[in-house]
């Protein structure tokens, strides 16, 4: 049962959300700080909060289950809260959990007629009328149908799936990805006007409706929605337009996203703007950020611009930057007594932190459906291959929070394919608990998270997300290092 639990948490999380901002029940909202204040409390707290869910189980309504069920998963007693959820669909065949169990059936589905005939039927069974103001289970059942006509290549459908979501706040993201799909296909003209919607309703979350429910969630995709929709201008050679957009994205973050500078040089060099296009490069140059594409960018403008040695510039740049990043670590360094652990590799050795004693180790926790997390292993592997020589520096790499039966599997299927020379412990969930025990004892709120433990078993930095740039990524590690044995 624990593949539909997200589905099931997703769809009440939302509806309570809603509830709760329409202050329809005050009382419920109340009721779940109760609960949110007894779980962080004593063991005597939660003990009060298993005999008031198990209460709960004596009612008969279906959310005061699955309240039940969701605090029982927190309180780490996975089995019962999955008991709860098997009896619940027994004792409310109608209900949310049904309606859930049924959705992942259309989920399943790959192909898209197929999948479609399923959506209508499950819809039927469980009109949204039937569940109150709750939407947004059913725009991600229309959007899974979407995505796959898009997949399909039948962009009618695709286009009215996606023009269907009904949550004002999630339009955007609706529009957006299904822009995304079709640009991969070389349909940017469709895309575009997706797009467009997208940047302007995320424009107004951020400012005039920005009191509405869910304005930080609809507006938060504002600058990924603008750099995608220049790269539709860009491939239309709308060079002009781009460029007035380009400038918006720059605008909407700090620190500017380094595909914005990509972007941003991309339009100025085949505007024939060197100059610019040098100086914007420069500067995410300066900060290590650059890759394979736009270091091939600055080399072209630094050749129309100043000429001379190339490298011999690159190099003088990452010295200034490796003294700033260990500058900049300097000030975030801890001193904490590191968990002690004993996992699995994917190989099936036994692997303890105790077989590390006297060494430094970077402790990278990680998982396979995880972008970012995996957008940061060809740094990470030229990190290591900066310490191959160093006896006294190890690199561990904590698989965590899977989503799948064959973590595993996957998890070394990932790592082989990809050629990371990376050694990999598994983390799995305890059955009974659902708890991943070795990031809950590293206190890992997201991932990617980095930890630098010294010699003497203190962790002494802690790094969530990952910098994009390989330079300044190996360079932050590197300084870490180095701190830590000082």
């Amino acid at each position: 049962m624990r593949k539909t639990i997200p589905v099931l948490l997703g769809a009440v999380l939302a509806a309570g959300i809603q509830t709760a901002t329409a202050q329809k029940k005050p009382a419920a909202d109340t009721l779940a700080k109760h609960y949110q204040a007894l779980l962080k409390g004593s063991d005597a707290d939660k003990a009060i909060l298993t005999n008031e869910l198990y209460a709960l189980l004596k009612t008969k309504k279906e959310e005061n289950w699955i309240t039940a069920a969701n605090n029982f998963y927190q309180l780490k007693k996975a089995d019962v809260a999955d008991s709860v959820q098997v009896a619940a669909e027994k004792r409310f065949p109608g209900g949310i959990v049904a309606r859930g169990k049924a959705l992942q059936v259309v989920y399943d589905e790959k192909d898209a007629v197929k999948k479609e005939e399923l959506f209508q039927v499950w819809i039927r069974k469980y009109p949204p009328k039937k569940f109150g103001s709750e939407r947004i289970i059913y725009d991600y059942a229309r959007n899974a149908v979407g995505t796959a006509y898009t997949d399909a290549g039948n962009i009618p459908k695709a286009l009215e799936y996606a023009n269907s979501i009904e949550s004002p706040f999630w339009k955007g993201q609706g529009w957006a990805g299904t822009a995304e799909r079709l640009m991969k296909q070389g349909h940017y003209a469709e895309a575009k006007v997706l797009l467009k919607k997208a940047v302007d309703d995320a424009a107004a979350f951020r400012t005039t409706r920005k009191d509405e429910f869910g304005a930080k969630f609809a507006a938060t995709g504002y600058p990924g929605y603008l750099s995608s929709y220049v790269a539709c201008l860009f491939q239309e050679k709308q060079y002009d337009s781009a460029l007035v957009y380009i400038k918006l994205a720059e605008k909407a973050e700090d620190p500017v996203r380094a595909s914005v500078i990509e972007m941003y040089a991309k339009i100025l060099l085949n505007k024939g703007d060197y100059a610019a296009a040098y100086e914007k490069l420069s500067g995410i140059a300066a900060r290590g950020l650059l890759n394979p594409t736009t270091k091939g960018q600055l080399e072209e403008a630094f050749g129309k611009v100043r000429g001379g040695n190339f490298q011999s510039y690159l190099d003088s740049l990452k010295g200034h930057m490796n003294t700033a990043i260990e500058e900049e670590m300097a000030k975030q360094i801890i001193n904490i007594p590191a968990p002690g652990f004993t996992l699995k590799d994917v190989d099936g050795n036994t692997v303890s932190l105790a077989d590390f004693k006297g060494k430094t180790i970077v402790l990278d926790f990680w998982a396979t459906w995880c972008g970012p997390c995996k957008a940061s292993f060809p740094s990470m592997k030229k990190a290591m291959e900066k310490y191959k020589d160093d006896p006294n520096v190890k690199f561990l790499f904590v698989h965590t929070w899977e989503k799948e039966e064959n973590a595993t599997a996957n998890a070394k299927k990932y790592i082989t394919q990809n050629n990371y020379p990376f050694q990999v412990l598994m983390d799995l969930k305890d059955p009974k608990t659902g708890e991943n025990k070795v990031v809950s004892s590293y206190e890992v709120k997201g991932i990617p998270t980095k930890f630098v433990i010294d010699r003497n078993g203190n962790i002494r930095f802690r790094f969530t997300g990952f910098t994009a740039g390989e330079d300044a990524a190996v360079g932050e590690v590197a300084a870490m290092i180095n701190l830590a044995n000082k």
